[in-house]
């Protein structure tokens, strides 16, 4: 264990080099000997796409499913909104993950769906440069193709962190996708070492979350809600 953790924390996986995209999932070599969780006490954690499962060398469920994990740019797109199970575009990310930090520079918290859209940096509060406002609201009525909104300057705490997160959970919480999580699972990781592994633990999300999307879109935009 790191100095940097704590004794109830869940160890994160040593940074592995990026996904092949032509494979678009990872192998047991990928991950490298270090990307095992320490889990034994959690069963469900033990699914074939868990970190540690695929470290084995499965890649799929018994029954042949493969493993999968759909990617923040799917998750935040407006014809794919309606792909979302179990949680709303306008949940507040702090109320989802169990933290505080995920506000705008006046204090409003973010939804998860504007924490899809603070990707690249950190969150910047100046006269100069700001982060942009939160959307309570969700989607604008028109959200039916592509984006729902531009970029609204970077995390709370660290580059990338709840931009895939938030993915992380939809993954976990959809019933078409073998991710080897569920959302308990995500949440609580996140809560364990956000703020003091929150690099390694985008990296341990976003290797998840490459790992091959069997949804869909919305042809006839049934997303807005």
């Amino acid at each position: 264990m790191s100095d940097s953790q704590t004794d109830n924390e869940t160890p994160l996986p040593e940074a592995a080099p990026p996904a092949d995209p032509a494979r678009r999932r990872l192998t047991g070599a990928a991950l490298g000997a270090g990307a095992v969780f320490t889990l034994s006490s959690r069963p469900v954690w033990a699914n074939q796409c868990s970190i540690s499962g695929m470290a084995s060398g499965n890649l799929s469920r018994p029954g042949g499913t493969p493993c999968g994990g759909c990617t923040p740019g799917y998750w935040k797109t407006c014809q794919h909104l309606f792909a979302w199970r179990g949680y709303s575009p306008t949940d507040t990310f702090n109320d989802v993950f169990g933290v505080s930090e995920y506000v705008d520079c006046n204090g409003n918290p973010y939804t998860l769906l504007d924490v899809m859209y603070l990707n690249g940096g950190i969150k910047e509060c100046s006269t100069k440069k700001s982060n942009l406002p939160a959307n309570p609201a969700g989607a604008p009525a028109n959200c039916t193709q592509g984006n729902a909104f531009k970029n609204l300057g970077g995390d709370p705490v660290s580059e990338n962190l709840g931009f895939h997160a938030v993915a992380a959970l939809l993954n976990a919480a959809h019933d078409s996708v073998n991710y080897g999580y569920e959302p308990g699972d995500i949440t609580r990781m996140f809560r364990e070492n956000y703020r003091t592994n929150g690099a390694a633990l985008k990296d341990t999300f976003d290797r998840l979350n490459n790992r091959g999307c069997p949804l869909g879109s919305d042809p006839d935009n049934k997303n807005l809600r």
